[in-house]
C-alpha cells in the first residue's frame, strides 16, 4: 500500500477502506489494540446486563465470568453457544465472532435432585 507522503492517520483509513474494504470503526489504524465490547448473555429464562469482555479472551473467561454474576457453581455445569456453535474453552472470542453487541446463548445444566 503506498499513500503518498507525509500522510495523516485519515488519510491512511481511508486507502486502508478503499482496499481492504474495512469500516471504518473496524480499522486498526487508530482503534486500540484490544478494545472492550459489549455483549449479551441469554438463556431460555433469562438476560443478563451487557457484559464487558476482550475479543482476545478465552470462551472459558466468559463461561466463568458469567458463573460469577449469575451464582452457577461450578462453570462447568454452563455451556455457551454463538451461532449454533459450542464455544470450546481454550478458543477466542473473536473465533466466534463475538463483538460489539453480540449475543451469546447460556445452556445451564441441573443434575437431578
Amino acid at each position: 500500500m503506498e499513500v503518498p507522503g507525509p500522510a495523516s492517520f485519515l488519510q491512511e483509513k481511508q486507502k486502508i477502506k478503499e482496499i481492504a474494504n474495512v469500516e471504518e470503526d473496524r480499522n486498526p489504524v487508530l482503534q486500540p489494540r484490544d478494545p472492550k465490547v459489549s455483549i449479551v448473555a441469554k438463556s431460555s429464562n433469562r438476560e443478563d446486563e451487557p457484559i464487558n469482555v476482550r475479543e482476545t479472551q478465552s470462551a472459558a473467561h466468559l463461561r466463568n465470568k458469567i458463573s460469577r454474576r449469575w451464582g452457577i457453581f461450578p462453570p462447568s455445569k454452563i455451556t455457551l453457544t454463538r451461532l449454533f456453535h459450542a464455544m470450546e474453552d481454550d478458543h477466542l472470542l473473536s473465533d466466534y465472532y463475538v463483538c460489539e453487541g453480540a449475543e451469546v446463548n447460556v445452556v445451564v445444566h441441573v443434575s437431578p435432585r
